[in-house]
């Protein structure tokens, strides 16, 4: 920090402030359960098996990160953009109350921007941490922006999180952001899960090999963050059935995205394979 002999937080007791979650309707709750039972879990679940199934090589691992890294690119500047929507919605019609309820969705970003331990000053954000996860196998950020290392879905999820974020109706944006939260420790945890299993393999030297620190942060935080999202919802709509009814728009547009990226980033990588083994029986 400029200033390194400035200290944060030295003033008051922030534990005062300690936040306490709020009640949240039934319908609310229920976002989550239609994230968890919709059939794209069970394609990333297939998924899981492939990637278990044998070591990727490093053409293939570029795929994976190249594919998987245009939504994360697309998800810290989008958070960030649908939490000025609200402040600017709720400042005319609660003009104290706005931050503080639109914090529920800036809190995502604290970590994504790397703002998460301002004591220490900032923190690489998760964009840095994701390149250098992948420079760990000599992929660089140009090979990350690569149009050839990307599949077409990837792509088009990257569009379609740029525009809920940003221009739909508040409401199914926060649905949308809701079923993105809820998401990010299942296929971040399936990756952590395979490099850790053989870590050997992948020239990582321990189970928290700080090459995955990317996915280790969000092993950390990505519960939370959905909590928030509901709490979110929560505020937005007071559990009113019409504007759940179109929250959850919002959820099932986000997870028939993230199928299709699934669905043809298991074919991009693993579709001879499995056409091989098919064969073979």
């Amino acid at each position: 920090m400029s200033n390194p002999s400035y200290e944060r937080g030295k003033s008051i007791d922030n534990s005062q402030y300690a936040h306490v979650s709020m009640p949240i309707s039934d319908n609310i709750v229920a976002l989550k359960d239609a994230v968890f039972s919709h059939p794209a879990v069970g394609i990333l679940k297939k998924f899981e098996e492939n990637l278990k199934s044998r070591l990727l090589t490093r053409d293939e691992i570029r795929v994976l990160l190249a594919s998987e890294g245009m939504f994360v690119l697309e998800v810290p500047p989008g958070i960030v953009a649908l939490a000025s929507r609200m402040t600017d919605e709720w400042f005319k019609k609660e003009p104290f109350a706005a931050t503080g309820r639109a914090s529920r969705i800036l809190f995502a970003a604290v970590d994504e921007y790397g703002l998460n331990d301002m004591e220490h000053g900032l923190l690489p954000s998760h964009h840095q941490l994701y390149v250098d996860m992948a420079a760990h196998w000599n992929i660089t950020a140009k090979d990350l922006l690569d149009d050839r290392n990307i599949v077409p879905t990837a792509k088009e999820f990257a569009g379609t999180i740029g525009d809920y974020y940003r221009k739909r109706p508040i409401v199914e944006a926060l649905g949308f952001h809701v079923a993105n939260e809820a998401t990010a420790p299942l296929d971040f945890g399936v990756f952590l899960a395979t490099f850790r299993e053989y870590r050997e393999q992948y020239g990582l030297k321990a189970q928290n090999d700080p090459h995955l620190n990317f996915l280790l942060v969000h092993d950390d935080v990505e519960v939370s963050h959905r909590e928030m999202g509901v709490e979110a919802v929560q505020l937005y709509t007071n559990g009113d059935p019409k504007l759940v009814s179109q929250a959850r728009r919002g959820v099932f547009a986000y997870m028939e995205c993230y199928g299709r990226f699934f669905t043809q980033l298991n074919d991009r990588i693993f579709g001879q394979q499995d056409t091989r083994a098919r064969a073979r029986a």
